[in-house]
């Protein structure tokens, strides 16, 4: 004796299942006219990056995020980043004077590039220790002591 389907006793119970109330997303910040109107263009600030990469003078390192403040781009680390990887190589920019804001390079560990922006920073004279640069003795540009250091100064 085959059973149907339709015959069977129990039967299935559907739940409907909850759906979470509809959260409003944060809406995302666009740019309006007046905010894009005193951004700099993405040529301008590339070209103001280039001249504060080329202002750091031989033996000294500067950071992504010291560049950008200098560029007039403070908060803009990642575009430095970004401008200094698309550059041609053949400019002669001092790209291997900049380091990342822990003092290390931010090419991977025992890379090439690495080795390389290593070695140049050592020929000018620059020491590693632990495979970091002291930012407060070379670096660039030279960093304002915090508000106890200025008034042991007075002193």
């Amino acid at each position: 004796m085959s059973m149907k389907r339709s015959d069977k006793t129990t039967r299935h119970v559907s739940r409907k299942r909850k759906r979470p109330s509809k959260v409003a997303k944060p809406k995302r910040r666009t740019a309006t006219a007046t905010s894009r109107a005193s951004e700099p263009s993405l040529a301008s600030a590339e070209q103001r990056i280039l001249a504060a990469v080329r202002r750091i003078p031989s033996g000294r390192v500067s950071t992504y995020g010291e560049i950008a403040a200098v560029a007039g781009l403070p908060r803009r680390a990642r575009l430095v980043g970004t401008v200094l990887r698309q550059t041609p190589a053949k400019r002669g920019l001092p790209w291997f004077r900049v380091i990342n804001a822990g003092g290390r390079s931010s090419f991977p560990v025992g890379s090439d590039a690495c080795r390389r922006q290593c070695s140049l920073l050592q020929a000018e004279g620059i020491e590693f220790r632990s495979g970091r640069v002291d930012l407060k003795r070379y670096g660039w540009p030279e960093r304002a002591g915090g508000l106890d250091e200025w008034l042991w100064k007075l002193e």
